[in-house]
């Protein structure tokens, strides 16, 4: 079973929206569980919008926008807690010992780790330009230049990506949580998402050029294949399982009231989409997790 955030850009006055989704890999059915079954003082934001997801034991956490919510895996509301300070949360990461959380539209990572705090400022790391101002719309954005948004817990180390708006090639890096030192990994791609480690290799998405890639950590090297045509859709959720990548495309904002956001499963030996499944109703994939 998957759970996979799911919304809608450029709809006005949604209704309902979804709080998360539980999709069987097996037989591509899934269930969309919605707003509803959350208190009135969550859901009555215009902010809202569920995006990282993470399991843990009988619990799935889901991150919105300043709100950590806790619900069972049938989706029931448990709990919730206040990310205070924080903007547009990506990936999160909930195990007993770690806390992680991107804090996006800040550029920052917030991480306890065995009850000591860390707040990392990417615009403070090496081989990052610290005055990279990006034109969005009408705005020039100050805190939210490198947008920072995947997160990968894997021996004792987090990776995590920035994407850098396509103004240069997005970023690799990891924590090591036993030195407590950041490390650079390398360069690529073009407004990435996701870094899936396994064994020596990292995953992730080139959104822009709408790739999937693989990194050799050893070597350097590695592979890309193209997926989607960027112009209809783009990269963003990417999850391992022994014969698929899974990961979602969802509809560009020229095509968003086009279509539905899809999951696609690429055979991990041929590289090839063998199965695709809509999602109906939503245009946007945010984050896939196995639970």
């Amino acid at each position: 079973m998957l759970s996979i955030t799911v919304s809608n850009r450029r709809k006005k006055n949604e209704t309902n929206r979804a709080l998360i989704c539980f999709f069987n890999e097996k037989t591509g059915e899934y269930n969309i569980i919605k707003e509803n079954v959350l208190p009135d003082n969550l859901i009555d934001t215009k902010k809202y919008k569920s995006f990282g997801c993470y399991p843990k034991d009988d619990f799935l956490f889901v991150a919105n926008h300043n709100k950590l919510l806790k619900l069972n895996k049938k989706g029931n509301y448990i709990d919730y807690i206040t990310l205070n300070g924080f903007e547009n949360p990506h990936q999160i990461i909930v195990t007993d010992d770690v806390k992680c959380f991107t804090n996006t539209n800040k550029d920052l990572i917030e991480l306890t780790y065995k009850d000591k705090n860390y707040v990392i400022d990417v615009k403070t790391l090496d081989n990052v330009v610290n005055d990279l101002y990006v034109q969005s719309g009408s705005h020039i954005l100050k805190d939210d230049n490198h947008h920072v948004n995947s997160l990968c817990l894997n021996n004792n180390k987090i990776y995590f990506c920035l994407h850098n708006r396509g103004s240069k090639k997005s970023q690799y890096y990891y924590i090591d949580l036993k030195t407590e030192k950041v490390e650079y990994i390398c360069d690529y791609g073009f407004c990435s998402h996701n870094c899936e480690i396994d064994g020596n290799f990292l995953y992730t998405l080139s959104t822009r050029t709408g790739c999937l890639a693989c990194i050799n950590l050893k070597t350097g090297k590695g592979w890309e294949t193209k997926l989607v045509d960027r112009e209809d859709y783009f990269l963003r959720g990417l999850t391992l399982t022994k014969n698929h990548f899974i990961i979602g495309s969802s509809l560009t904002d020229t095509n968003a009231n086009n279509g539905n956001s899809q999951i696609l499963f690429v055979d991990r030996e041929t590289k090839d989409i063998v199965n695709r499944y809509d999602i109906e109703g939503y245009n946007q994939v945010n984050d896939i997790k196995k639970i």
